[in-house]
């Protein structure tokens, strides 16, 4: 997992008529101490700038170049022998999000049929809506019976979690799970990005009619810091009034490896309320 410390920042100057501002950040990460956040800040303004040269298309690189994820660290979850399991981050929205390099957690979108799916079905092709995907996981657990399989419904559509084993994040195992569920192709891109398995545990604002935080993680200015203070609890207030998944079922042996269960515990408490609405 990709979690840093220390952060730091270097203002890099561009030409506003292309990148509609004066200046982007280049930000520098350390789990060793704010002079090295530093060291690494000149580096990436160095590779920061030579895309820049590129044009507004290569800046789309820099994201997934740029290593550690800028997400403030909350919380670890650790074993009983004292490893990380997993650790809670905030994200550039705002919200709460599990991360863990050996639980399996993968997200299935369940989009809204288009006209040519609604008419393919008057022809006797599958609807493709979570019932759809459910069936579909109940049947790959049977032949893969090795796996067990927790499904929980999303606001989007459905959550796998597998629960009797551990995993290296993008293992060849995990990345044939992917395939045959059809996980979000973004979802899989992050978690090869990111090195670990990622699952929001709380809303995303905006279907809780709430606004996106001003302003981003490192926050360095008081008048930051009290805004995304006031935010944070008329965030969590807005959240006690929906859940972000809903338990559907379980396929395979009632077992749980012991590293998945402590957090599957902090998963289910903070995403799995048991309020009917999903967001």
């Amino acid at each position: 997992m990709k979690f840093a410390k220390y952060w730091s920042e270097i203002s890099v100057a561009v030409d506003e008529a292309i990148f509609g501002t004066n200046k982007l950040s280049a930000w520098g990460a350390s789990n060793e101490n704010a002079e090295h956040a530093g060291f690494k800040a000149q580096e990436r303004a160095t590779i920061l700038r030579q895309l820049i040269s590129r044009g507004v298309d290569a800046l789309r690189e820099y994201e997934y170049w740029n290593g550690y994820i800028r997400e403030e660290v909350l919380d670890e979850i650790t074993s009983g022998d004292g490893r990380v399991l997993a650790v809670l981050t905030r994200n550039c929205y705002g919200a709460i999000v599990l991360n863990t390099e050996s639980v399996l957690f993968g997200d299935i979108d369940v989009v809204e049929p288009g006209f040519l799916s609604k008419f393919l079905r008057m022809f006797g092709r599958a609807k493709k809506d979570k019932a759809f995907f459910v069936s579909k996981i109940e049947q790959y657990q049977k032949q893969n019976p090795n796996y067990t399989i927790k499904v929980y419904e999303t606001f989007a559509g459905l959550r796998i979690v597998v629960t009797n084993q551990i995993f290296e994040n993008y293992s060849e195992s995990a990345k044939a799970i992917f395939s045959a569920l059809d996980v979000d192709p973004l979802y899989v891109k992050l978690c090869e990005a990111q090195s670990c398995f990622r699952a929001r545990l709380t809303p995303k604002p905006w279907r809780i009619n709430i606004d996106r935080p001003a302003s981003r993680f490192p926050r360095h200015e008081q008048a930051e810091l009290n805004e995304f203070a006031s935010w944070v609890q008329k965030y969590e207030m807005a959240s006690r009034s929906v859940s972000t998944v809903k338990l559907v079922s379980i396929f395979g042996k009632d077992f749980e490896h012991p590293d998945v269960a402590r957090v599957l515990a902090v998963h289910d408490q903070h995403s799995c309320t048991g309020l009917a609405q999903l967001a």
